[in-house]
Parts: C-alpha cells; sequence; structure tokens
C-alpha cells in the first residue's frame, strides 16, 4: 500500500488502513488563511473535501461575517486520514502527519493560521497547553518548523464542531476568529508602582491617601498563599503577602509583607479602607482575606461580577482576571513571570517579593482598567443593577464563608465506617457474581474483560454506558445482576469519597467552609465550591455531619414554599395556579391538590404524588411525556394522558411557555425581574430542544434564587446577636441560633423573606416553612 501523500510517513501511521478515509487538503491559489481542523469527519469522509459538513459551514459563516472570501482560505487537517469512530487521532498520527502538514502551509503562501481544537494547534505552535489557554491573547508565533515562511501568526480557538456541541463557547470562536484582522486598540500600558515595605514608608504612604483619597474610589488587591482565579479555598488559612492599592489610573501603591507586620500600618490601613469605595477582582476573596487583619470592609466595585453581568456564561478561566486582562485589555501574560515559582497547587510565598510586588501591581492595574470598561459597558448594557445586587449579596456571604459550618467529627467517623462496611459487602458480591476473587470494581480494565466474557462489547464503562447495556438485557440474568450491583457501588463509592471523605478532607478546626460562586451558572443560581453544599444529595445520614456549633443551639431552615412554582404562575398569569398557590392554609399542600385533580380526590399514593410533581416541574420546564415515564417508569400511555390532562390544567402556563420559546427562537434575550439575562448565541438542530428547555427553567429558577439572596442580603446584618446564617441553598437558608432566640429569630425571617417574595409581586404570596434540629439532616 503505498503513501497517502508523498510527505507523510504513513507507513508507521496508526491510521494506515484501507478502512480510514482520506480527506486531502483544499488549498486554492494564493490563499491569505490556512484553517487547520483536527481530522476529517463523516461529511468529509463521503464527499472527500475538508470541512463540508456542519463545523465546517459554521466556521465558514464566521469567517464570511468577518469579510473573508471563499477565495481566500484554504482548509487541511492535522491528520489527513479520518480515525476510526470519528476519535481523536492519537499523537503519533499527528506527528506522522506533521511534514505533509508544515509543508503546505509553507507552500499555501498565506500568512495566518487559524488552528481549530487542540490537535491542531499542538500541530502548529510550539506550546503544549491546553486550547482552554492558548486560546487566550493575541496570535501566537508559529512553531519554529515553519519559520522563514510567509505564516507569522497562528490563532488558536474552539474546534466548531465543540461549539456546536457546547454552544455557550461560540461567542469565543467568533471574538477569535477576528484576531485575524489587525487590532486597532491601543496599546496596553503597564502601571507605575511603588513598594512601601517599610513601617515608615508605608505610613507615609497611607498618610498621603488619607488625604487626597477619603471618599474616592481605590482599586484593592491582595496576594496571599494561592491563585483566587483557580483556588476555591480561603485567603485567611495563608499569610498576607502585600496588599496592593490603585488611586488612579496606572498608579498603584503595593504595600509589602514586612510592612504588614506592623500594627500601627494595618490600623492606618483600616481607616483608609473603611472610609473608600473598594474596587476589587472577585473582591469576596480579597476581602475576606483582609478580615482577621482590618475587619469589616464593604465592596462597592466588582469587575469579575461586571463582567458576568455583561456575559453570563461560565467556565473557570472566562471571568478570570488574567483572561480578561489579556483578552479586553491587551496586556501580556504576566502571570508567566511568576509561573516557575508556583507550579500548579505552589505556594505564593515561594516567589521573591520584588516579583511578587510587580505581579500584584499588575493586577491592580488590569483591574482598574477593566473597572472603567466595564462601567461604561454595563450602562450601555442595562445591567448595572445586576451587577450590585451581586455586589451586596458578596458583601454578605463573605461572613457565611468566613464562619462555615460545625462538623459533627465523631458521628461523621461512624459514618464513613458504615459506608466502607457497605462497599465491602458490595464488593464481595461483585466478586461472587464474576467468580474472580480479586476483582476491583474500580478497574474499568476488569469490567469490559467480565462483559466481554458474557458476550458484551462496550468502548466505556462510565454510567451512560452501563445503563444503556441495562435496558437491552434480562435484568434477572448474571450479567443483569452484575450491572445492577456495579452501579449501586459505584452510587455508594461517589457518596462516600464526595459527602463524608470529602467532607472530612475539609474540615479545619471542626468546620468547613465553603466558597460561594456568584458567577458559576448561566441562571444567576448560586454555586459553591470546597465542598459544593449547594447541590448536595438529600440524604439524611449525610447531612446530619452537619451541625450546631453548641448544644444550647439549634438549627433553623425556612425555606420557600413551591417558590419556582409562583414565579411560573405570576411569570404566565395563569389563575388555576394563582388560586392554588393563595390558599392560606398553612398545612395547604400544592401537590396534594394536584394529585386530586389528576387521579381523583384521595385517590393516589406516595408514588402518584412524586409523579404529580414530576408533572408540574417537568412539563413546566419543556420534558416531554416520554422522559417522565422513563424517569418514573411509567407506562408510556399513562404519561400521555397524564401528560395532556396537567396542560389542561394550565392553558396560561402553556402560551407562556410557547411565548418564552418564540422569543429565544427570535434571538430575543430573556430578562428577569432583576435584569439578568440569558443569551443563546448559537441555535442548532441539535442543541435546540436543550437550548429550549434552559429557556422554560432560566426565568423561575433565577428569580427565586434573587429572591432569597434578596432575603439574605437584609437578613444577615438583621441577624448580628440573635443567629448566623449558616447555609443558603438556592431557596432556602440555614441559620443557627441559640434556643432561647428561636422564636425571635422564626419571627424576623419570616417577615423579611415574605416581604422579599412581596416586592416581586403580589400577584401571589410567597408563603415561607420552617424546620428545626440539631444537625441539617434533622430538618
Amino acid at each position: 500500500m503505498q503513501r497517502r501523500h508523498p510527505l507523510a510517513a504513513c507507513e508507521e501511521c496508526p491510521l494506515f488502513d484501507p478502512g480510514n478515509a482520506f480527506v486531502p487538503s483544499y488549498i486554492p491559489p494564493h490563499p491569505k488563511i490556512m484553517v487547520v481542523g483536527e481530522a476529517a469527519g463523516y461529511q468529509e469522509a463521503q464527499r472527500g473535501r475538508p470541512f463540508v459538513g456542519p463545523s465546517g459551514q459554521l466556521i465558514k459563516t464566521v469567517l464570511k461575517n468577518y469579510g473573508w472570501k471563499p477565495s481566500e482560505v484554504g482548509f487541511t487537517n492535522a491528520c489527513l486520514c479520518r480515525p476510526p469512530g470519528n476519535a481523536t487521532p492519537p499523537k503519533a498520527a499527528v506527528n506522522c502527519c506533521r511534514g505533509r502538514l508544515v509543508h503546505e502551509l509553507r507552500e499555501s503562501g498565506a500568512n495566518s493560521v487559524l488552528a481549530l481544537g487542540g490537535t491542531a494547534a499542538s500541530a502548529t505552535l510550539d506550546d503544549n497547553r491546553s486550547i482552554t489557554h492558548l486560546r487566550v491573547g493575541p496570535p501566537k508565533p508559529p512553531t519554529q518548523s515553519l519559520a522563514g515562511s510567509s505564516v507569522v501568526r497562528v490563532v488558536p480557538t474552539w474546534h466548531p464542531a465543540y461549539c456546536l456541541r457546547s454552544a455557550d463557547n461560540f461567542p469565543a470562536l467568533v471574538t477569535d476568529v477576528g484576531k485575524l484582522r489587525e487590532s486597532t486598540r491601543p496599546a496596553w500600558e503597564p502601571p507605575s508602582f511603588v513598594v512601601a515595605d517599610s513601617e515608615e514608608s508605608a505610613l507615609e504612604a497611607i498618610r498621603i491617601l488619607l488625604q487626597t483619597n477619603m471618599g474616592k474610589p481605590l482599586v484593592v488587591d491582595i496576594e496571599t498563599g494561592l491563585d483566587k482565579d483557580v483556588s476555591f479555598d480561603h485567603p485567611n488559612n495563608y499569610e498576607l503577602l502585600c496588599v496592593g492599592i490603585g488611586y488612579a489610573k496606572n498608579q498603584v501603591l503595593v504595600i509589602g509583607e514586612q510592612a504588614l507586620q506592623a500594627p500601627v500600618v494595618l490600623l492606618r490601613l483600616k481607616a483608609l479602607l473603611q472610609n473608600v469605595k473598594i474596587i476589587c477582582h472577585n473582591g469576596k476573596f480579597d476581602l475576606k482575606g483582609l478580615f482577621p487583619k482590618l475587619g469589616a470592609l464593604q465592596l462597592w466595585f466588582d469587575t469579575m461580577l461586571a463582567h458576568y453581568s455583561l456575559d453570563e456564561r461560565t467556565g473557570a478561566p472566562i471571568h478570570g482576571l488574567k483572561v480578561l486582562a489579556v483578552e479586553e485589555l491587551g496586556a501580556p501574560q504576566y502571570d508567566l513571570e511568576i509561573a516557575t515559582y508556583v507550579p500548579r497547587g505552589g505556594n505564593y510565598a515561594n516567589i521573591p517579593r520584588p516579583l511578587l510586588y510587580k505581579y500584584n501591581a499588575y493586577d491592580v492595574g488590569c483591574t482598574w482598567d477593566l473597572y472603567d470598561l466595564f462601567s461604561e459597558r454595563m450602562d450601555r448594557n442595562d445591567v448595572r443593577r445586576v451587577h450590585d445586587h451581586m455586589v451586596r449579596a458578596s458583601n454578605e456571604l463573605m461572613y457565611l464563608e468566613l464562619n462555615g459550618i460545625t462538623i459533627d467529627r465523631e458521628y461523621s467517623n461512624e459514618l464513613q465506617a458504615d459506608y466502607q462496611k457497605r462497599l465491602n459487602a458490595i464488593e464481595s458480591d461483585l466478586c461472587a457474581l464474576t467468580e474472580i476473587t480479586t476483582f476491583n470494581p474500580r478497574s474499568p480494565k476488569q469490567i469490559k474483560e467480565f462483559l466481554y466474557g458474557q458476550g458484551i462489547r462496550t468502548e466505556s464503562t462510565d454510567v451512560d454506558h452501563l445503563v444503556q447495556i441495562q435496558r437491552r438485557i434480562d435484568r434477572t440474568s448474571t450479567v443483569g445482576k452484575f450491572i445492577e450491583t456495579l452501579l449501586v457501588y459505584r452510587r455508594k463509592q461517589k457518596l462516600s469519597s464526595t459527602y463524608v471523605v470529602g467532607i472530612r478532607k475539609r474540615m479545619y478546626r471542626g468546620r468547613v467552609y465553603t466558597t460561594y460562586n456568584l458567577h458559576g451558572t448561566t441562571s444567576g443560581r448560586l454555586a459553591s465550591k470546597n465542598p459544593n453544599l449547594q447541590n448536595i444529595v438529600r440524604d439524611n445520614a449525610i447531612r446530619k455531619q452537619f451541625t450546631v456549633a453548641s448544644p444550647d443551639n439549634v438549627l433553623m431552615q425556612a425555606d420557600y414554599k413551591n417558590v419556582e412554582a409562583r414565579v411560573i404562575a405570576y411569570l404566565a398569569q395563569d389563575e388555576y395556579l394563582r388560586q392554588l398557590l393563595s390558599n392560606p392554609d398553612p398545612n395547604y399542600k400544592l401537590f396534594n391538590e394536584l394529585s386530586d385533580q389528576l387521579y381523583g380526590k384521595g385517590n393516589w399514593d406516595k408514588t402518584g404524588y412524586v409523579r404529580s410533581k414530576a408533572y408540574f416541574y417537568g412539563i413546566s420546564y419543556g420534558r416531554e411525556a416520554y422522559s417522565i415515564a422513563m424517569e418514573h417508569n411509567i407506562p408510556l400511555m399513562e404519561a400521555k394522558r397524564r401528560y395532556a390532562d396537567f396542560l389542561n390544567l394550565i392553558p396560561d402556563v402553556v402560551r407562556w411557555q410557547a411565548e418564552t420559546r418564540r422569543k429565544v427562537l427570535a434571538g430575543e434575550d430573556l430578562v428577569t425581574s432583576f435584569g439578568r439575562k440569558r443569551r443563546f448565541h448559537l441555535i442548532t438542530e441539535e442543541n435546540q430542544k436543550d437550548v429550549l428547555n434552559e429557556a422554560l427553567s432560566h426565568l423561575p429558577q433565577s428569580t427565586a434564587n434573587d429572591i432569597c439572596l434578596s432575603a439574605l442580603i437584609r437578613l444577615r446584618p438583621m441577624l448580628k446577636g440573635i443567629g448566623w446564617i449558616r447555609l443558603t441553598i438556592h431557596d432556602a437558608l440555614v441559620v443557627e441560633t441559640p434556643k432561647k432566640n428561636l422564636e425571635v429569630c422564626r419571627d424576623m425571617m419570616k417577615t423579611v423573606m415574605e416581604e422579599e417574595g412581596a416586592k416581586y409581586t403580589d400577584y401571589v404570596p410567597f408563603p415561607v416553612d420552617f424546620t428545626v434540629g440539631q444537625s441539617w439532616g434533622d430538618l
């Protein structure tokens, strides 16, 4: 078999097989851009030409919108042979095709390369970082093997196929393609900074600022032992290394580590920062880190939250300071200077102080520039109130994070031992089923080997693949029992590792301290990290670990009753739901009434009740009868009949759903009463159903979250001396209070939470349910 391309090492390539389609490059005469992808897809293999499938059409549309003509663009791939199953080409295959790729790029005469995805980026750059990092910033210099050619820059970006699967990344692709055009943005200017690292110099610098900047905005940024852009640990667990203060554009004062050891410096710094408007990037982190030294400070503007109010997409780096500095300001990747001193998980205390102080000054300078940029942009896009709401929340959530919640260590020990005992028993069952005494349920290789011996091939042993296999086999057979037992093992193991062992690992002085993430979801619902307490399972045994700090205290959970249903009723102006939800009886239950309507009064049990909830929340968020039937084990015909019956009860909700879908498909933004926006940047046949379902859930979920968040903002300072808010979970608040203050605390929470609901609308009431106990599991 001859080489498919004379400059490719085909005979050494793992893809050199007649069954793998060969798709040559398409290069017009004198292209200005060469687009490099990964490998051919199905459409390309069928038609023998690159980028003719859906992802090719998408990138061609983006290029066209930037003014590039088809005659100016060539297309190729890192590998010209299609991998089996459309898999990512192995590195060996990319290397075998590299000589061919470099030659084609050289001969094309193009001056720019658009590298789509990580495989293309690694083939055209001398940089092995992920595409997540490589796409940030200006065009990159090409690999040394292209030195002396016409190619002078490479723009790495997401592969359009990935954007078709994950549409929220499409705006980044569009932005990156724009980098192929020369930027007219003015050059970024580094800040001028002064370091005050002695008591005398720090006091003099603070004295001047007290005289000239009282009441004015100041940018504040601290450096501790960790990177706030990637870590969710707490800064007050680390030594304070420096404090940067920006007092004008490109003017920064850095108070150094030695100066911060002097109590008088901290005292004067406190006097300064308590009387200015503080600007930060991720200010909750900075002010939390300063709290042990300076006490309570108030955040006024947060550039991270400002960017999130402008762009609600999520993803770890998208709202980070370094990414925004490079993407929005054109700053260099100045964090590369410190990278050698802080490998992943490294401590910033290892950075030489002059370099650390420069890095801190650059953080401050970039934050000031982003403040200028985003302030104007927020007003133009009418989202300032969203930012201000999140800043108020940030100021209060800081105290929840600082206080944490107590863990019952003795009970947690018992729970861990119990889980281990149960896991050991299940492992024994799996060994018996497989007849392998050393069977390891954590080994994908052993699982595949056993399934293969039972006549079942699978490319993966993840839960989705196992469930698919389970649906087509006899569950009473040996392999059926094996899969069922393995799935139980996986569930128990995940619960143990995440919510028992994981909680214990994060315990500090008898408590855990979650970090609330105000920009972690597109809906605005809070997320949390280390540990994640927003999505913790509804398992009383696991939640019982979280307890009171004193036996004289109790935990009380205040929970908005059917809050999302109430928001839906208002949004839809549905009179039937309004009537049900306005029942003044405190013991009235919405889903009892709906169950009576669907099954006949009293003709239902707990299963029917659960199904009624599934219909309401499932159908209200766009789910169809089929998916509800599968999840709740209902015959499809019955599910369809109940679906139709339920829709007849809520005609106004049905109309609201239709109008919401129309808006989204027409390209209109969804906007909540709190001003939050949800924009869908790319709707395709493949993702349209998911997009519309998310659209239906966005308004009620986001609004319910903000009602509860507004109550937290008011209540946290009001409860001082009465109780402490320990947790917030979407539409509920968990408070610890001395038993003697229980009634006062309950009355205060009831009043404030119901008032915040009434501020949103008086169309329906927003009652609050209360439960009390010694642990979270009792609530």
